[in-house]
């Protein structure tokens, strides 16, 4: 299997399993990928640098950044149509992290045509076929379907709390189907 995208997460130190069960009937992914924070969207692994600078760029950015609190709290429909948990604390911190890891090299990957909002996705609520994490666009809204989601979301205990210690470097094969831990980094 040839995986050809990288991406850095963090996982939340969580009791899920009220979360998946959710994910379960909501959320694509949910075998491929466990819930998490996303800091690096899916990038295609480019020519231009390779995974020991990538690994190099993030060990520099994480061993600058210190620990910090998460806490999840409310709900949020995303521009794609994605049920978001949101950060309650820990945003302003998630998204300067995730500004400094888009620097050098990696700037040009930066999505910056999307506001990044810092969640843990639950669900996707797409009527059609055809969404693509790697280049998301809007597709129409299954309403029905996010409406009998959202009420069993919202009796989600959404009051999490962490302390996010590090982040994961992952990879993804070419149809975004699985996924592998390439490398941790443990925050300072």
């Amino acid at each position: 299997m040839v995986f050809e995208y990288y991406s850095l997460v963090i996982f939340p130190k969580i009791n899920g399993k009220k979360i998946n069960s959710f994910r379960k009937k909501y959320d694509p992914l949910i075998n491929i990928i466990d819930f998490h924070i996303t800091l690096i969207f899916p990038v295609k692994i480019p020519t231009d640098i390779k995974e020991n600078e990538l690994i190099e760029h993030i060990k520099k950015i994480s061993n600058s950044t210190k620990k910090f609190d998460i806490n999840i709290k409310g709900l949020e429909l995303s521009w794609d149509n994605w049920l978001f948990l949101l950060m309650k604390k820990g945003n302003s911190k998630i998204i300067k992290l995730h500004d400094e890891l888009y620097s050098g090299k990696m700037n040009k990957y930066w999505r910056k045509d999307i506001k990044f909002i810092p969640h843990i996705a639950i669900g996707s609520f797409i009527k059609s076929k055809g969404y693509d994490l790697r280049d998301p666009k809007k597709l129409k809204l299954d309403e029905k379907k996010y409406k009998i989601a959202l009420k069993e979301a919202k009796k989600l205990d959404t009051g999490y709390s962490f302390k996010v210690d590090r982040l994961a470097l992952v990879k993804l094969n070419s149809k975004l189907k699985n996924c592998r831990l390439v490398k941790e980094f443990v925050l300072k």
